[in-house]
């Protein structure tokens, strides 16, 4: 079933040690991982990529140059995997390392599950948050869990053709960083899921593409005086999806 997988790394240019590294994390699993040259957002005009009224009306604050390249790397990777006549891919972050039995677990999640459920949009392989989530089969040593509210982090995701395209059909403007986005998009569709304990881990090491001033906090920039309660209505919204994605899990079980 790997077969039908497209496996995708992003890493910028000049992170020529990040992506040594990744290859020698992932050589024992002899997955064939292409690489993707990372958008750097500090080289290009963010303006015609990105709609900051909107990610202030969302975020509370204006979208930085790392997060648009952040976005707009994964939406390439997103778009070379739907070129392809694969069933499946994972996009992986540079920092991305697999468990031991990461390749034999994929490969059942592929099987067991993925085959047989053709409304799935996306997996999260390395996420770390399971509230609002429900136990849908154990895989192995882990658990597949529908994610009612998407993890954040984006380390690893397992996409489906589907999935991919209704990302795309959604992202003609970077309104959000990436991993909020997902979480905005997905949420209470009860179409994503998660793995636990994850699959994959980060090294924790901060993206090269999102790399910020150190001297001036991300979510200070440009920050708008409403932030707290901006903040509040979007961690609510995203709440109450979940839940109701959550209810019609369970009305749909019984």
């Amino acid at each position: 079933m790997i077969d039908e997988l497209q496996c995708y790394v992003i890493n910028l240019d000049r992170s020529k040690k990040r992506m040594s590294k990744f290859s020698e994390a992932f050589s024992g699993t002899n997955l064939k991982v292409e690489r993707i040259t990372a958008v750097d957002g500090n080289l290009i005009n963010i303006k015609s990529f990105a709609d900051d009224y909107l990610c202030r009306k969302e975020m509370g604050r204006s979208i930085q140059p790392g997060e648009v390249g952040c976005f707009l790397s994964h939406k390439k990777a997103l778009e070379s995997f739907l070129s392809t006549d694969s069933k499946y891919a994972i996009i992986f972050e540079d920092d991305a390392f697999p468990v031991d039995d990461f390749k034999a677990t994929l490969e059942s999640v592929i099987e067991k599950f993925l085959q047989n459920n053709k409304k799935t949009a996306a997996i999260n392989l390395g996420a770390l948050d399971f509230k609002y989530s429900s136990q849908v089969m154990p895989i192995k040593n882990n658990l597949l869990r529908c994610a009612h509210r998407f993890p954040m982090l984006a380390t690893a995701v397992l996409w489906t053709r589907s999935g991919a395209s209704r990302f795309l059909e959604h992202a003609s403007s970077v309104t959000m960083p990436y991993d909020n986005f997902l979480r905005f998009l997905f949420s209470g569709t009860n179409s994503v899921f998660s793995i636990q304990p994850p699959i994959i881990y980060s090294s924790g090491i901060e993206s090269d593409i999102e790399q910020r001033n150190a001297t001036e906090r991300r979510s200070t920039q440009n920050r708008s005086k409403f932030y707290f309660f901006i903040k509040q209505r979007r961690i609510l919204r995203d709440k109450f999806r979940a839940i109701g994605g959550y209810s019609f899990w369970l009305f749909k079980k019984h």
